[in-house]
């Protein structure tokens, strides 16, 4: 048994753990009130080792775990960034359920914001919950995921190894959007074409063909748009 599927084997005993105590490993609904880029923007301000008032409501993938007797710290990761988590024994009942959980399970929690002496914003958690137990691990934490191959096979694993992988998509995502509102302020409207065509067009370009067998049709992948978009001139658009 290779190092990987032990630790998957060990994830799935947890899980059992976790059903004898009563506690549900995937959970159907917890509702987040705050984002971790929300936080950092309200509660900068912070000195270190002061505390909020403010109750917040979080939830994210767990990126690390340390426990350390009385106390264990963590960072989760929601869709706008990471923020670390304080757990300490003495106001948790459940505290010890913490053993059963790894890196990249996603948790929920409720606390309260502060800065540690250190100057890092952090919650002090009052509750937690499992969100999602997670039963493969995460690539490896210093040297993250440098496979080529695996990085472009698993792109869900380069998200969360590479944000800056991650960010890349959201900024097309962004230029794409604000491409479509110029287009749609100057009277452009936005159509689709057939994917797969009858007819294939553009110049000397080899067609890719399939065959659809309820319909015993040959069809090629789409090469140019034009044929179509000029039937669409015909029909009134410009």
């Amino acid at each position: 048994m290779n190092p990987e599927e032990q630790l998957v084997n060990d994830r799935i005993a947890k899980i059992k753990r976790l059903k004898e105590k009563g506690i549900e490993p995937y959970p159907y609904n917890f509702d987040k009130k705050n984002d971790a880029i929300d936080l950092f923007s309200k509660f900068n301000s912070l000195n270190a080792g002061e505390h909020s008032k403010s109750k917040v409501k979080v939830a994210g993938r767990m990126l690390s775990l340390r426990l350390m007797g009385g106390a264990a710290f963590a960072h989760i990761l929601d869709n706008t960034g990471k923020i670390q988590l304080y757990f300490a024994k003495n106001n948790l009942k459940n505290y010890k359920d913490l053993k059963l959980f790894d890196m990249g399970d996603f948790i929920g929690v409720e606390g309260v914001i502060f800065k540690t002496k250190k100057g890092e914003l952090s919650i002090e958690v009052k509750k937690f919950k499992l969100l999602s137990k997670s039963l493969r691990p995460l690539p490896e934490k210093w040297h993250g995921l440098q496979d080529t191959e695996i990085r472009y096979r698993k792109r869900y694993l380069d998200f969360i190894s590479n944000p800056e992988v991650k960010q890349v998509f959201e900024k097309r995502a962004k230029i794409l959007s604000l491409i479509r509102q110029f287009m749609e302020k100057k009277g452009f409207v936005e159509v689709d074409i057939p994917v797969l065509q009858p007819i294939y067009g553009g110049a000397s370009a080899k067609p890719f063909k399939t065959h659809i067998n309820a319909w015993d049709l040959d069809l090629f992948l789409s090469i140019s748009p034009e044929l179509y978009l000029k039937r669409l001139i015909i029909g009134g658009f410009e």
